[in-house]
């Protein structure tokens, strides 16, 4: 008995000499301290864990995120997340008519022509929980043949719910992608169906709404975030091929979760190892990053490309390169002038919810700009700056101005840049200065730039054609009757936000009627702004055909645009 415990006690303390030689050896030898650093994995589908383990020690993040619009960005069809009126809501639009009903725990839409169902659509998955919820489905009824892939694979459907409104239309009355509908008559029924067979969640909405693991962004190639000339691959390239491509089933979860911004945190649950902003594995390495990533807080330009993973839609541009819709934050601001100077998370908060979802303050806002421009703090300096007083306008106004349609509303775009702008300025884009000024011109906002700023912008004889044929007509309406549908939406907004009345914008009201149906909703969502009150459907429906609307539009125009005699 005691030669066995003495053999124990040697091996015990064999072990603890090896374990501390071991300890000792690599702390003394950078070479099996880099070995180890290369072994370090976070990409692979066996590197993720789940939101779930890292509440253990992350709970207060966590309840967080579970109230945060990341967390419902996709969601399976359940009573709970499923927000659209379902009680068996019918909308007459075009020539038919959609009933909205709920039956044995399935959420159906069902469309009708001529009072004979002909097509039927059940909701398999939402998207969005804040200010409008889409719908993922599949197609249950319809004339297609029975192995057409619209009854078996998943795409977006034809109508959203906006929430505050509590009202249904088509999904073409929430994008300015979408083409305009025709005026001579009803809007074609049967064209609704082109959403659900032509946008594919699988293809589509999966790599931005959901969490997965990041080899599977580099083998679909888009949404990396850091930039793929910097991947090194030391088994080779062929290993991407390998990794195959992302399917439903590959999900860590529907949503964006911890995992999509802070990567595969195996190492880190398991060895307490220090979580990495960047992808890694001894399958990848990423060369070209300035700073080591993971030597406390991550630089800006690591946390900006995580955020560009999804950030990073492709939408349509301004002259300038800036996006005109949302979901292309990231790609906006790296190409501005502060790029890689800020990050994403000086404004915005991932893991906070509410009204805001994280977003801070503008005067916390300023206070990030003037960090580098630290003379601007001083009230005096900053009016001198901007010849307007310190506290009629922000930094923000003047370098991200509201130019981006957002989900329902106009928000700032993330290219941060200068009013200054040529190529915004020469094709009637929306700048900083015209803006707040809409009844000025644009000769008089070159003149202004001239005098105040020392900028010398001459336009040549093609500009005219951009504003209506006169340099010297009123920016703002030049802007109303934009041959690009964004710049209609945009000038809508600039106009609830002035100050001025509907009779000093008569032409607002033509907004009601335009031929794309988002720019009716953002026109609608002007007038009632400058009205302070809510219009009614007898008002104006902006579902109804387009001879109804008209009617509706010249019977407000009698009613709204006269001036108010003074009692």
């Amino acid at each position: 008995m005691r030669k066995l415990l003495a053999l124990v006690m040697i091996a015990g303390a064999a072990t603890a000499l090896t374990w501390l030689a071991v300890d000792q050896f690599m702390r003394g030898n950078p070479a099996n301290v880099a070995d180890a650093a290369r072994r370090y994995s976070n990409i692979h589908p066996e590197d993720y864990v789940g939101p779930e383990t890292c509440a253990k020690c992350h709970a207060e993040y966590f309840e967080t995120w579970r109230g945060h619009a990341h967390s419902k960005m996709n969601l399976n069809a359940t009573d709970e997340t499923v927000l659209g009126d379902f009680a068996a809501k019918t909308v007459e639009y075009g020539d038919g008519r959609v009933v909205f009903d709920q039956r044995d725990g399935q959420f159906l839409m069902s469309f009708y022509e001529n009072d004979q169902l002909s097509r039927q659509y059940r909701v398999t998955r939402t998207v969005g929980s804040r200010f409008t919820q889409m719908y993922i489905g599949l197609q249950t009824v319809g004339p297609e043949p029975e192995n057409d892939q619209v009854y078996r694979i998943e795409g977006k459907l034809p109508f959203g719910y906006w929430l505050d409104r509590q009202l249904w239309t088509p999904v073409s009355y929430f994008d300015s992608a979408y083409d305009p509908e025709p005026t001579d008559g009803a809007a074609k029924f049967h064209e609704l169906s082109a959403s659900q067979r032509d946008i594919k969640w699988e293809l589509n909405c999966l790599y931005c709404h959901n969490t997965y693991a990041y080899q599977h962004r580099v083998h679909f190639g888009h949404g990396m975030g850091f930039h793929p000339e910097d991947f090194r691959f030391p088994e080779g390239e062929q290993s991407v091929a390998r990794w195959g491509a992302l399917t439903p089933d590959k999900l860590v979860t529907l949503g964006i979760s911890c995992e999509s911004c802070h990567f595969g945190g195996r190492e880190h649950v398991e060895t307490g190892a220090k979580t990495r902003y960047y992808p890694s594995s001894p399958q990848l390495t990423v060369t070209g990053l300035a700073e080591n990533p993971h030597d406390g807080a991550p630089p800006a330009h690591v946390v900006n490309a995580i955020c560009s993973q999804c950030h990073c839609a492709n939408v349509t541009l301004y002259p300038n390169g800036a996006a005109t819709w949302n979901s292309r934050e990231a790609f906006d601001l790296q190409s501005g002038a502060c790029n890689n100077l800020i990050k994403c998370t000086d404004c915005h908060n991932p893991h906070v919810a509410g009204p805001q979802g994280g977003l801070a303050s503008e005067a916390h806002m300023v206070q990030t700009c003037v960090r580098c421009h630290p003379t601007l703090e001083d009230p005096a300096e900053r009016a001198k700056h901007t010849r307007h007083a310190a506290e009629s306008v922000t930094c923000l106004d003047c370098h991200m101005p509201r130019i981006v349609q957002g989900l329902d509303s106009v928000v700032r775009t993330h290219q941060i840049s200068s009013p200054t702008q040529e190529s915004m300025l020469r094709h009637a884009g929306p700048n900083a200065c015209n803006l707040c000024h809409l009844d000025r011109s644009i000769q008089w906002t070159l003149d202004e730039l001239q005098k105040g700023w020392g900028v010398s912008i001459r336009p040549d004889r093609n500009w005219a054609a951009e504003y209506g044929a006169n340099l010297d007509q009123p920016v703002g309406q030049a802007w109303l009757h934009h041959r690009q549908p964004v710049g209609r939406l945009i000038a809508s907004d600039a106009y609830a936000r002035s100050t001025q009345e509907l009779h000093e914008a008569p032409e607002l009201l033509d907004l009601l009627n335009d031929p794309n149906a988002v720019n009716r909703m953002f026109g609608l969502f002007a007038i009632e702004q400058i009205l302070g009150r809510r219009l009614t459907d007898e008002e104006y429906a902006p579902l109804a055909p387009h001879a109804k609307r008209n009617k509706q539009v010249e019977t407000l125009r009698e009613q709204l645009t006269k001036p108010h005699k003074p009692e």
